[in-house]
């Protein structure tokens, strides 16, 4: 078997002319158009999403800018609220500080006028006390008019002990330099009343036949609304005082009588006179 010999043939064939021409032909084209023809890309498949993601981007910046606007405008809103409240702080503490001058200068004038009250009440204190005396009449020398003397706020009063009638009271004042009562107002009233327990005295007040009206018989002014004293009646006479009020009656009857003076008309000696 070793010595048996081994042949080899080689079988070629040989192609048409119409087969080799084609095969040269697709030679030649070379592998790039053979590549174009196996992938292609259409252009839209890429247009279409970039114009969506543009949109999108669109309507974010739109969204982003309405609400960097929307903030813009809230803090200027912010901010000018902060800013009043600060001109309002200030001017709380402008008014805060008026406020305190105020109240020192009113505890200023407080103190002055509770000083002067203070001096005012220890002069009255001093002329408070009832006192017993004569005064002497300055028209009849040699007659005597026994009385008796308390002051009250700008006030001192004299009380005249015997009876007389109404003209007579008033001329007996006129003669001492005083004049009948006539009183000021309600308080003045309702302090009279608590002084003149039981009796009952003349006062300056009488009824005017010309006018038809109760007036008081210096003139002066009085805040004491005589409509609203129903005992005085529309038929003439005087009034006089009962610790009751204020009632009208003959002017010939006869009462005690009291005069008056004011405090800053009267003689400092007239509160210190000695005891009869």
């Amino acid at each position: 078997m070793c010595d048996e010999e081994i042949t080899y043939t080689t079988v070629k064939f040989h192609k048409s002319s119409d087969l080799q021409n084609r095969e040269r032909a697709d030679d030649t084209q070379g592998p790039s158009e053979t590549g174009h023809r196996e992938c292609p890309v259409p252009w839209h498949l890429i247009a279409i999403p970039l114009g969506v993601l543009c949109s999108i981007l669109l309507v974010i910046v739109a969204v982003l800018v309405t609400h960097i606007f929307q903030y813009s405008q809230e803090k200027h809103e912010l901010q000018k609220i902060l800013n009043n409240s600060h001109q309002e702080n200030s001017t709380m503490q402008n008014e805060s500080y008026l406020i305190e001058e105020m109240l020192k200068n009113k505890s200023i004038d407080y103190n002055a006028l509770k000083h002067d009250l203070d001096i005012l009440n220890r002069t009255l204190n001093r002329c408070y006390q009832e006192t017993k005396f004569v005064l002497d009449s300055k028209q009849q020398r040699g007659k005597q008019v026994e009385g008796h003397w308390f002051c009250y706020g700008i006030k001192c009063y004299y009380f005249i002990i015997d009876n007389k009638r109404w003209n007579e009271c008033e001329q007996k004042c006129r003669s001492c330099s005083l004049s009948l009562l006539r009183i000021d107002d309600d308080d003045e009233l309702k302090f009279l009343q608590l002084q003149i327990k039981p009796k009952s005295y003349w006062i300056g007040l009488l009824y005017k036949t010309t006018t038809r009206k109760w007036q008081w018989s210096d003139g002066g002014p009085s805040k004491l609304n005589l409509m609203t004293v129903k005992s005085l009646k529309e038929i003439g006479g005087c009034a006089y005082l009962r610790f009751t009020g204020i009632h009208h009656d003959d002017c010939g009857r006869t009462h005690p009588c009291i005069c008056e003076k004011r405090m800053d008309k009267f003689p400092h000696s007239v509160c210190s006179k000695k005891e009869k």
